[in-house]
C-alpha cells in the first residue's frame, strides 16, 4: 500500500511540471560582476520592445519569467525562438545578448564588466559669478 502511495505522489508531481498547451518555457537570466562573479543587485533586463525593464532579484541576481509584454501583444517564450534583451547596470558596460529557447534548461548566466570610470584628468571650469567681491560692512543686511 504504500509503494502504491508512494508511486502515486511521484507521478502526480510529474504531471504538475509538465507545460500546458499554449504556455511559455520558463527563461532564467542570472547576472553577476565579472571580476567577483557576486550576483548584481542593481541589474535591470529589457527586451528592445519591452517600454519597461525587468528587475533582477536584488539577493541572487536572477529574473526569470515564461513571457514578456510588449506593445503589440505579449510574447511566450517558445522552444524554437530567439530572444534578445538587453543587460544593464549602474556602473556596468551593457550587454546585448541573444538567446535561442530551448525545450529545458535555459538557465543564462550573463557577467558585466565594470565601467573604468576615472576622475583624473578632469577639470572643472571656474565660472565668474560677479559674486566674489568683498561686501561694504557699512550697507545694510540682505534685506536693505
Amino acid at each position: 500500500m504504500k509503494m502504491i502511495l508512494l508511486m502515486m505522489t511521484f507521478m502526480s508531481n510529474a504531471e504538475a511540471k509538465k507545460r500546458k498547451k499554449g504556455e511559455g518555457v520558463k527563461v532564467s537570466i542570472t547576472v553577476m560582476d565579472h571580476d567577483t562573479s557576486k550576483p548584481v543587485a542593481t541589474a535591470k533586463i529589457q527586451h528592445p520592445k519591452e517600454e519597461m525593464p525587468h528587475r533582477v532579484n536584488e539577493v541572487n541576481g536572477m529574473w526569470q519569467d515564461t513571457e514578456i509584454l510588449l506593445p503589440d501583444g505579449m510574447l511566450q517564450f517558445t522552444p524554437g525562438s530567439s530572444l534578445e534583451f538587453e543587460v544593464s547596470a549602474p556602473g556596468y558596460i551593457t550587454q546585448h545578448i541573444q538567446y535561442d529557447v530551448r525545450r529545458w534548461k535555459n538557465n543564462l548566466s550573463i557577467k558585466l564588466q565594470k565601467m573604468d570610470i576615472s576622475t583624473t584628468g578632469i577639470q572643472i571650469p571656474i565660472v565668474p559669478m560677479d559674486v566674489d567681491e568683498e561686501r561694504d560692512p557699512t550697507m545694510g543686511g540682505g534685506g536693505n
